[in-house]
Formats: C-alpha cells, sequence, structure tokens
C-alpha cells in the first residue's frame, strides 16, 4: 500500500460494498501529499468502475510509473 490503508473502508459492510461497486475512493490528506502524480493515475486506471476503460493487464505494465 502506498498510503498505508486500504482504498474503502466503513464500518457497515453494506456501505462498504457500495462504496467498492461505485469506485468511491480519494487521495486523502496528508497521507497521498508526498505520492506522485504518476502513481495516482495508475492507480486511477486500475480502479477504473468501467472495465472498458480499465487498464489491462498490457496498459499496466506500459504505465511509466
Amino acid at each position: 500500500r502506498l498510503c498505508g490503508y486500504p482504498p474503502f473502508y466503513d464500518e457497515n459492510d453494506a456501505k462498504l460494498f457500495e462504496q467498492i461497486l461505485r469506485a468511491e475512493y480519494e487521495f486523502d490528506s496528508p497521507y497521498w501529499d508526498d505520492i506522485s502524480d504518476s502513481a495516482k493515475d495508475f492507480i486511477q486506471h486500475l480502479m477504473e468502475k468501467d472495465p472498458c476503460k480499465r487498464f489491462t493487464c498490457e496498459q499496466a505494465l506500459q504505465h511509466p510509473w
């Protein structure tokens, strides 16, 4: 983990699953402040909700980060 915690969290499982299904996550400050834009871009592409837009393995391997 780049920031030290998982991308989705909620005490309530139903709310947690809703976050996951909607791909709702944030790069919270101060934990993500020192993480490069390239790393954040990579993560955003891997966590894309729409599978047609999400990185394939080949695209992930080609990412500069």
